[in-house]
């Protein structure tokens, strides 16, 4: 005699399970656009006769990898103690990469505060204006001409190094600071005329520290829907 018996049985009431066991981090995660604040409060209160503005846009790829591109506009008008006077503003850009150093839990959401390491190639070219610079001439006996050079052209490249802190405060609104160590590539030529000042660099030295506080808002992809899976099975029994 043959019984067949069959029962279909659903798991768990027909649940839906996930298609992955593990958080998947996409790609890409959005773009944070970002204002500084710093350089607008030292704008207005320095009396050094310096002002700089300046933004950035960084790109989330796997909350790991941020490359960045930053852009300002800066400029100086200075009166030294020598009565000598420099005049110059202009554009200045820099463009690199951060690298995240906060390590990901496994199967665990992405945080949203990042330690950031990364480097930077910064450029500006601009014009620049000395007036009032006294020459003496000790061949025809010590006279002096004060001369006014207008309007020099010139482009300076520096590199940095730079360290930093973001924090998600409220939705996608982030706040952070950055520490750049700043490292001037272009030379001054001997006997020239130098610019006191370079845009996004500082005082024309071989190095300079800067200091960023940004507020930024970060811009995302809709989310996509996460697929499911229903599992059923069916059950043969054969019994004689």
């Amino acid at each position: 005699m043959l019984m067949v018996f069959s029962v279909q049985a659903q798991k768990i009431k027909s649940k839906t399970k996930l298609a992955t066991d593990s958080i998947v981090v996409p790609f890409f995660n959005g773009i944070i656009v970002q204002g500084d604040v710093a350089s607008i409060a030292s704008s207005i209160l320095s009396k050094s006769g310096t002002y700089s503005y300046e933004g950035s846009a960084q790109i989330d790829l796997k909350h790991k990898f941020y490359p960045t591109f930053e852009l300002g506009y800066a400029g100086a008008d200075k009166l030294t103690t020598d009565n000598i006077g420099f005049k110059t503003n202009g554009l200045f850009w820099r463009g690199g990469i951060d690298f995240n150093m906060l390590k990901q839990k496994k199967d665990s959401k992405p945080t949203t505060s990042l330690l950031l390491l990364g480097l930077r190639l910064g450029m500006s070219s601009f014009n620049y204006s000395v007036s009032n610079v006294n020459i003496t001439d000790d061949y025809w006996g010590g006279s002096t001409q004060t001369l006014n050079y207008n309007n020099i052209s010139t482009t300076k490249i520096w590199y940095e190094l730079t360290g930093g802190v973001r924090v998600e405060v409220l939705k996608n609104l982030y706040m952070g600071w950055t520490i750049r160590l700043k490292t001037l590539v272009s030379k001054n030529a001997d006997g020239a005329i130098t610019p006191w000042y370079i845009p996004g660099f500082g005082t024309n030295k071989s190095s300079n520290l800067g200091l960023n506080y940004t507020i930024g808002y970060k811009f995302q992809l809709p989310p996509k829907k996460k697929p499911s899976i229903k599992t059923s099975e069916t059950i043969t029994v054969n019994k004689k």
